[in-house]
């Protein structure tokens, strides 16, 4: 604990240490400035009613909710945002946090520093943008292809009250505390970079409750990743780019150090790292081929990611996987028609220790035609197969496998015409969607969709828009179907200080061929700017729904929401 406490002194007096120098770099550079400090920011406060009626009510008949944001700028260069939201949930909650994130990034001639809460990335499978409470520098000067970025702080906080009143808040979190660095260099051609990142929870954190269940009880971990990356040009045309990543990972640190006798790679870190019976070491590596020709582009992918890949230093991976991918992209005919198509293959199972096996494969196409200057079309399809392959033991010596299918299916396709110009451009449109899924078990779904009308200006403050919608999906043997009209129309007054719209449509929907309800909806909304600092909003919606059906009843809700916003 005593090692613990002194860690955080050097870290707090390094952060002073570092705060004064950029501070004092930044005046030396912007002393003749005049923009010593500004502000912006501004406060919402929104009021919403609800009512309904024939159905149970699905949220509170009045809500309230204040949004207030604030951002000081020193010299132009020093950032410190500050936001807080305030509702009447806010009397249920026992842990409320009205500033909960802050932090500055100033700069000076290719060296930015970051101190608080703040983000930096190193590659995709080390640091890859976890928040951080600390300091980072980085170090991109425009005259010299060196890049330096170094990174220490917090990156979990201990969480011990995970619950009050029945009710959870957070599983119980140990401190985790992590330190990295990248040293590479940058041209317009080449690129190189290694990089570390190091991370640790502190036992001593926390205190858990007896009462803790056996799946709530963290345990405390540590990782060390080590990564190389590159990317380069050849012949000018040919872009290679390769990330490869190490990480070193033990699920519980109170477990005994294992001791390695014989000579590896593990026991000769220097104490970096310690590793025992829950560690694990595993590997990442993708690579990408790029062909930039004059009209042509075409890449080629590949990725591979060991099962239980782990890093502190991401939010989220995706791990025991390994695919290729291949696509490229065409323009045509003076760039009046643009086609791109990709494709690839994936498979899960690396290690053949699960028990199923899944493989997909995947297609997609898109193209942009621009006939005219007025009408142009936009299409795409895809292809999705998923394949799972699972063994089934019967005996000691027998064994079987069960195989299983899914193919999902999509197209799209949408045109517009203009007619009309200047302040009475008009527009045609039409779209359809189609989506198909279905397996090898006989189990299929399909959904279809469509919407055609017209939108029409009559002056710079006055537009229109009328449509019929149309949408059927099919599932198990039941059908449902909705179709009909939807009108739309918008007005501005007071050279744009008042804006009005308002929306009506009137559907019908059968379940089968059998008419089931009546849905009608009515929006309405409206905005008054009466100076630039401030805006009143209010935005009503109403919807109607009649049941067709014996023993079907009315519903009606009702939802109107009043905002209020100061900018400052």
């Amino acid at each position: 604990m005593m090692a613990v406490k002194a860690t955080y002194r050097h870290y707090f007096s390094l952060l002073g240490l570092l705060w004064s120098l950029a501070l004092g770099a930044q005046d030396l550079e912007n002393i003749q400035k005049d923009n010593l400090l500004s502000y912006s920011g501004g406060i919402t406060v929104t009021n919403t009613y609800y009512h309904a009626k024939g159905t149970p009510m699905h949220r509170d008949p009045f809500f309230w909710q204040v949004n207030a944001n604030l951002n000081l700028s020193v010299l132009d260069i020093i950032q410190a945002p500050f936001s807080f939201t305030i509702s009447q949930q806010n009397r249920s909650f026992s842990q409320p946090q009205p500033f909960n994130r802050f932090g500055i990034s100033p700069s000076y001639k290719g060296v930015t520093l970051h101190l608080g809460h703040r983000t930096l990335n190193f590659s995709d499978y080390t640091l890859a943008g976890n928040l951080f409470f600390g300091v980072g520098v980085e170090y991109e000067p425009k005259d010299n292809p060196l890049r330096v970025s170094a990174v220490y702080g917090r990156f979990a906080k201990p969480v011990d009250k995970f619950a009050q009143d029945g009710q959870i808040f957070a599983t119980p979190t140990y401190r985790r505390m992590g330190f990295g660095a990248k040293v590479g260099f940058e041209t317009s051609e080449q690129r190189a970079a290694v990089m570390f990142f190091k991370s640790l929870d502190d036992v001593h954190s926390i205190t858990l409750a007896d009462s803790l269940s056996e799946e709530m009880v963290p345990t405390p971990e540590e990782n060390l990743v080590m990564g190389a990356e590159c990317g380069f040009t050849i012949f000018q045309r040919f872009v290679v780019e390769g990330e490869y990543a190490y990480s070193l990972f033990t699920r519980d640190t109170r477990i005994p150090e294992l001791f390695i006798n014989d000579y590896s790679f593990i026991n000769n870190l220097a104490g970096l790292y310690k590793p025992n019976a829950s560690s694990t070491f595993t590997n990442a590596f993708k690579s990408q081929l790029t062909y930039q020709g004059d009209q042509v582009q075409i890449n080629l992918a590949y990725r591979r990611v060991d099962p239980g890949y782990v890093t502190h230093g991401s939010s989220f991976l995706n791990n025991d996987l390994e695919d290729i991918t291949a696509g490229f992209s065409l323009p045509l005919f003076n760039n009046k028609v643009n086609l791109s198509a990709s494709t690839g293959i994936q498979h899960n199972n690396l290690n053949d220790q699960n028990v199923a096996e899944v493989s997909r494969v995947i297609f997609s196409t898109s193209s942009t035609i621009t006939a005219s200057e007025r009408l142009n079309f936009n299409l795409s399809y895809s292809n999705f197969s998923t394949s799972t392959r699972q063994l089934l033991i019967r005996t000691d010596i027998l064994s079987d496998t069960l195989e299983f299918f899914q193919v999902t299916k999509s197209a799209m396709f949408s045109s517009n015409y203009q007619v009309g110009s200047g302040s009475k451009k008009n527009t045609l449109f039409v779209s359809a969607n189609f989506q198909d899924a279905h397996d090898n078990q006989g189990n299929a779904s399909n959904f279809k969709s469509a919407n055609a009308g017209y939108s029409f200006t009559l002056g710079p403050s006055f537009s229109a828009n009328t449509s019929l919608s149309y949408n059927q999906s099919e599932s198990v043997g039941t059908t449902n179907t909705t179709y009909g009209p939807i009108f739309s129309l918008s007005r501005s007054f007071f050279e744009n200080k008042v804006r009005n719209s308002l929306s009506l449509s009137v559907l019908n929907s059968h379940l089968g061929k059998t008419l089931n309800s009546n849905i009608n909806n009515i929006r309405w909304s409206a905005s008054w700017s009466p100076a630039k600092q401030h805006n009143f909003g209010l935005n009503a919606f109403y919807i109607l729904k009649n049941g067709r059906q014996e023993q079907s009843s009315q519903i009606q809700e009702l939802r109107i929401t009043f905002n209020y916003s100061f900018r400052i």
